[in-house]
This record gives C-alpha cells, structure tokens and sequence, in this order.
C-alpha cells in the first residue's frame, strides 16, 4: 500500500514540474534556478570568440554578493538550488576595459525571481557589447608613401592600424573615436566618428588624385550586423554619402567588396568584355548584349576581378551592350544601379539605370 502511495505522489510531482508553460514546480522551502545561455550570431564578418562553454557566468543575489563565480559549461544542465529571492545572472566571454586588438565583447545580462519549490528557467542571449573596427588601405594608397598609419583613439585607450595589420580587428567602446592619419611622417586633422555595439566598420583609406573620379582620401564604413552599409568621405565632416554621385563612385576592387542591397550606386571601371549564361567571362568578348564586364584596367584578363553588370532591356541596354557597340571595349565608363551579392558568381550591380562616359 505505501508502495502504491509512492508512486502516486511521484507522477504528480513529475505532472507539477512541467506544468505552467514550462515552469517547473518542486517542493520545498528553496526553489531551482535552470539558465540556458546563447550567443547573438552576427551577420556578415566573423569574428574570433571563444567556445561558450569557457564564457564566465555569475550569480549575484540582490544586495551584490556573488553566489556563483563558474563557467557556462560548469552550470549548464544544472539546476542551482537557491534560497527565495532575486537573483542577477551575468555571462561574459573576457573582460574588456580598453581598446584591444581580437577581443569582441560579448554579454548578458537577466534578472530571476526565484519563489520557493518552484523552478526559474531563464534564457540569456550574449551580444556583442563593443565595436569592431579594421583598416585597409588601398594598393594605389601604399604605393604613394613610404610609411603610413592610422592611429584611432577612443574611450580608454587607442591603436594604432598601418600594413601588418589588414587583417586585425580591434575593438573600441561603443561612442566616439578619434581617427588620425598619418602619412610619410604628417599627420592629417584628426577626424572624428561615433561608432555602435555590434557594429563592425571597415576603413578604407585611398590616395588622392588630380581628377574628381579619384577623390581625397576615403574612409569606408561597413556595418556588420545589419545590411546597411555607411560610406562617408575621409576629409567630409557633413557625412556625405559615398557612391550616390558619379564624383564619389567606388573602383572596381571597392565595388567587389559591397553588400547586396543597395541602391543607386555608382561605379567606375574600364569595359572590359561581358558573360555567358553560363557564367563564363569573354575578354575582349561581345557574346553577350545583356550585361558588361568593369575592371579597373582595361587588360583585365582574370574572371575573380571583373565586376558584372546587368544592362536592362531598353535604351540602356541598346547604347552600350558590345553585340551592338563594339566600340565601346576598353572604354572607362560609370555606371549607375543596385549592388547584387550574386551576379554571374561574382558580386555586382543590377538594373543599371543611368550611365556616364
């Protein structure tokens, strides 16, 4: 008989904990605390982050002392026995106090309120607290000084970006920075940006020419978290936009490196042959009437630095396809149209709505 009796209080306290969308109910003076932690994925650009397992997890009761000072991979399907009360559950990957070079900030943070003989589940998302910032500069750029950098500055320190490190992502407090140029020993006036969690900018800087096609020197911004990309003149401090005008259009090499999605930007580069169906690239070729193919040189001959664009039925596609106008081969020309990830395999532009020769 007290067999029976067992078994009977055990399927209704196992009834109990699934009940109320998923809050678990125990018996008992203290209650259970369970935390499932996930990471926010970013779009675009990854970043170097470590396993979550290692990330660090704090329990701190109300009044601020620290019950818990683990791992996620420690807590992790384990429910933490905890007297009533609240209770602020804190995840980080490392500490960050000052601008660094490969340490995203990733964080969390979530109240609980735990009752007595009831259990809390609580999900906590990371996300990415600081900003990501990289800093290329162009071939033509490096090839105009003997020696250049970037020195950009921000809330608790500054780094400093020059050629050995393009491939180097750090990382700053979200807020205002202060970016200063440095060429062949002059430093330009410094410039200043306000930057966003999450966000992650590339700066591109480019040399300076005689001709409005090739303007001063550029800073792009790129956003990682979102498909909105920021483009704004090195020397412009009213944050005009590049790429809306034929003046600030991209070179080709910049053109290979924008999202899908945008609208009307300009391009620029040489004509330099068109595209099968298939995909395949013509140099020097007029197979095709119903797209071209830019570079920045009109001896491109590698298919990887072409830029395809697509010529719309219509007046468009009549003036400068090379079915009917081989003339137009080797010609430099800007060409106005929506950015597309995807185009004949290679990035490029759609829907070309304006041209200029």
């Amino acid at each position: 008989m007290r067999s029976n009796v067992m078994k009977a209080a055990g399927c209704i306290l196992l009834a109990a904990m699934w009940a109320c969308d998923g809050l678990k109910f125990v018996p008992g003076p203290e209650g259970f605390l369970v935390v499932d932690v996930a990471i926010e994925t970013p779009f675009g650009v990854r970043t170097k982050s470590s396993s979550l397992d290692s990330y660090v997890f704090l329990l701190i009761k109300q009044g601020g002392d620290t019950l818990y000072n683990s791992t996620v991979g420690a807590i992790t399907g384990s429910p933490l026995s905890l007297k009533p009360g609240n209770y602020t559950i804190e995840v980080y990957n490392e500490a960050f106090t000052e601008p660094a070079f490969d340490k995203p900030y990733y964080y969390g943070m979530q109240t609980a309120e735990v009752i007595g003989g009831e259990s809390c589940e609580v999900l906590l998302i990371c996300k990415q607290e600081n900003a990501g910032i990289r800093v290329l500069f162009s071939e033509e750029f490096s090839g105009q000084y003997t020696t250049f950098s970037m020195n950009i500055s921000g809330t608790g320190g500054s780094l400093k970006f020059d050629n050995t490190s393009v491939s180097k992502w750090g990382y700053f407090f979200p807020g205002t920075i202060t970016l200063t140029l440095t060429a062949d020993g002059f430093p330009t006036e410094p410039i200043e940006r306000t930057i966003q969690a999450k966000y992650m900018y590339n700066f591109l800087v480019e040399g300076s020419g005689s001709t409005k096609d090739n303007v001063e020197p550029v800073l792009t911004l790129s956003v990682d978290t979102t498909h909105t990309w920021i483009s704004g003149l090195w020397n412009d401090t009213e944050g005009t936009v590049r790429g809306l005008t034929k003046e600030t259009a991209y070179t080709i090499a910049e053109a290979r490196n924008l999202p899908g999605g945008l609208s009307d930007i300009w391009v620029c580069g040489y004509i330099v042959g068109c595209y099968s169906s298939g995909g395949t690239y013509f140099y020097s070729g007029n197979e095709s009437a119903t797209n071209l193919a830019l570079a920045d040189t009109n001896s491109e001959m590698d298919k990887a630095n072409t830029y395809p664009v697509e010529l719309p039925a219509g007046a468009i596609r009549d003036a400068l396809n090379l079915v009917d106008n081989p003339q137009h081969l080797s010609k430099k020309i800007w060409i106005r149209g929506n950015t597309s990830a995807s185009y004949f395999s290679l990035p490029g532009l759609k829907s070309a709505k304006d041209y200029s020769w």
